[in-house]
């Protein structure tokens, strides 16, 4: 079967409908692919406790209150070198666990130990923290109270200063490192499990548990309809319009989700849920 000239021919005028078209912009696009990140990374994460590493065959009761006991006493070290080399322990730790070293290291430290950094800079001043100068930088003729604070004649970079937001920045990032291995090598059930060691109340394991289970539920909830409204929509439309539809969004995933918690606890009521969680299940 042979098809029409005219279909042949190239339109040069066709343009993409706007529905197709694919921005960094778009709010919809960068909802999906931030929730799609978070599911792929959940089991990334239980693909990686099943590895046959070191801390993989270690008991989670233990590795629970050791990483505890190591983040308590990072806060008492007193010395940057000593926090470096708790630093190489870990990563040596990462890699004998057969854990991705490199994108572990830029996820911890390129985020909020980045941000710590950056917020806790001006207490880097003689301001806030005085001592030996290391960099002057403003000289007044005399000392000035200006927005409720008195100001010194030299305004300069003090070297307990920097100490002191290097001790913050490094504490801060070796937390993150020792509460990354401990869930990249422990499954989340034996985790919660594992709070019972420290007299956690049965309750308040239940509550985490399945908020953690039904978390990656609602996430998959809402990239289905994310998708499906985007695959409805054909033509350009309005701000009004799309605030209207990212709120009525909002409201569908919520009555969904309330009716979803109303579905698992009559689920569980006809199992014979009293209140406690049997040992087995847990």
């Amino acid at each position: 079967m042979l098809l029409p000239n005219w279909m042949n021919e190239p339109q040069l005028n066709d343009k993409i409908p706007v529905a197709f078209k694919t921005r960094n912009t778009n709010y919809l696009t960068k909802s999906i692919r931030n929730m799609r990140k978070v599911i792929c990374e959940d089991l990334q994460t239980e693909r990686l406790v099943r590895c046959d590493g070191l801390l993989q065959k270690v008991r989670p009761e233990m590795k629970l209150v050791g990483m505890i006991m190591l983040i308590a006493g990072i806060s008492l070290i007193r010395q940057i070198p000593v926090l470096i080399a708790v630093w190489l322990i870990t990563v040596l730790l990462m890699y004998l666990s057969r854990l991705p070293v490199l994108v572990l290291q830029k996820r911890i430290w390129g985020f909020i130990p980045l941000i710590t950094l950056m917020f806790t800079m001006p207490m880097t001043l003689n301001v806030f923290i005085d001592g030996t100068p290391l960099l002057v930088l403003f000289q007044f003729e005399q000392p000035s109270h200006w927005l409720g604070i008195n100001w010194p004649e030299t305004i300069f970079i003090s070297r307990q200063g920097v100490v002191a937001v290097t001790f913050l920045f490094l504490r801060v990032g070796m937390s993150l490192s020792l509460a990354a291995l401990l869930v990249m090598t422990t499954p989340a059930a034996d985790i919660f499990k594992s709070l019972r060691v420290l007299r956690v109340p049965d309750l308040f394991i239940m509550i985490l548990e399945m908020t953690y289970r039904y978390l990656i539920v609602l996430l998959s909830i809402s990239i289905e309809m994310f998708e499906a409204r985007k695959v409805r929509t054909v033509g350009p439309l309005s701000l009004k319009t799309r605030q209207a539809q990212v709120g009525s969004s909002i409201a569908a995933l919520f009555d969904r989700s309330m009716a979803l918690s109303e579905e698992v606890y009559q689920a569980m009521c006809a199992r014979c849920y009293t209140g406690s969680i049997p040992e087995p299940l847990l």
